[in-house]
């Protein structure tokens, strides 16, 4: 299985755009421990992973891989 990375928007190298079309000024990303818990940035137990709030897809910060996805509710 080929990895998936997520890429930045062409206007702004900042903004993350999620494969699902998410960006952080739509749904946006939330700081997430490795199965896709929110978690406070600051705390020891960050890997430095993000959640798309939309589909759900965890990415890791430094390379944009996406890492896995959050357990459905």
């Amino acid at each position: 299985m080929s990895k998936e990375y997520i890429k930045f928007e062409l206007a702004d190298k900042g903004a993350w755009v999620c494969l699902c079309g998410n960006t952080p000024m739509a749904d946006g990303f939330q700081p997430c421990d490795a199965v896709g818990n929110e978690v406070e940035p600051n705390k020891g137990a960050w890997m430095g992973l993000y959640v798309c709030d939309r589909c759900g897809r965890i990415i890791r910060q430094k390379t944009l891989e996406v890492t896995g996805r959050r357990a459905q509710i």
